[in-house]
């Protein structure tokens, strides 16, 4: 459960973190997955099927 609430935190707050700091521009969630180097943890995998993003 901590993993999918800190995923979709992060997601659904962007402009919070934007403003915090500029760096959070990148963040784009059409290319959260794009080279992810190892494998997902369950909760985030959940958050993203959410989305649409995981089959």
């Amino acid at each position: 459960e901590t993993g999918y609430q800190m995923t979709k935190l992060l997601f659904e707050n962007l402009e919070q973190l934007t403003a915090a700091h500029a760096a959070a521009k990148a963040i784009d969630m059409a290319k959260a997955l794009d080279g992810m180097p190892v494998p997902l943890h369950p909760g985030a995998e959940r958050y993203y099927k959410e989305k649409g993003l995981v089959k």
